[in-house]
């Protein structure tokens, strides 16, 4: 499930684009300031970026700026009412890799969107794990593969299989996995986090995740 971060500072717009991608199976993040944005970019991991121009705060053109000064090279589409090639042009030196002028079809943002992630996906084969014979995982689209099939994950699954295999072979702390997997407005579950594990090792075979009470899990 490919992660998605909107700046949006229209309500209305922003909470039509989240629903509206949400639907479309991706996971989904909306705000509306600079500041918000900026900390998100940073705090989490995003497979994509839309960014309105106009945001509160300061501009889009100098969010994405400042996130590619910082070294980040996750895709963004700019969405904008901005329509003179000067604004096209700065929108393109400022990093973005697509543009698309209000008001726009939201069918026409997914296409876009799917489109971006495609390439993204084409260029990031190398982040492809393979576990065994039958199974890989892509670690930035979060997709686990029974050859070329997709298998069915629930989203914190996904997470906590990333996460393991990020640290592959050493023990994850529950209260690590807990940190990583959960919201920090959720209540972390001991019974949810063990029936992931169970589900998983159902998948994958019972013996590739390892459990020690004291220290936690690992993905051998």
């Amino acid at each position: 499930m490919a992660r998605i971060l909107i700046v949006e500072d229209e309500t209305m717009l922003l909470d039509m684009m989240c629903e509206y991608l949400s639907g479309e199976n991706f996971e989904v993040k909306g705000v509306k300031s600079y500041d918000e944005a900026l900390s998100l970019a940073y705090e989490s991991n995003f497979d994509l970026w839309i960014f309105d121009v106009k945001i509160i705060g300061g501009n889009g053109f100098e969010l994405l700026k400042e996130l590619r000064t910082s070294g980040q090279t996750t895709p963004c589409i700019f969405t904008t009412s901005l329509n003179t090639i000067n604004d096209v042009q700065s929108g393109f030196l400022s990093g973005c890799d697509d543009y698309i002028k209000k008001p726009f079809e939201l069918k026409e943002l997914l296409l876009r969107v799917q489109n971006i992630l495609k390439r993204s996906f084409v260029h990031n084969t190398q982040n492809f794990i393979k576990l065994s014979d039958k199974f890989s995982f892509d670690m930035t689209q979060g997709v686990l593969y029974e050859g070329d099939n997709p298998v069915a994950l629930a989203k914190k699954q996904s997470r906590l299989l990333n996460l393991l295999l990020k640290n592959r072979d050493k023990f994850v702390t529950h209260e690590e996995i807990f940190s990583e997997i959960w919201e920090y407005d959720e209540n972390p579950s001991e019974m949810s986090l063990r029936v992931y594990i169970a589900e998983l090792r159902k998948i994958l075979g019972k013996e590739c995740i390892k459990s020690q009470s004291k220290l936690g899990y690992k993905y051998v």
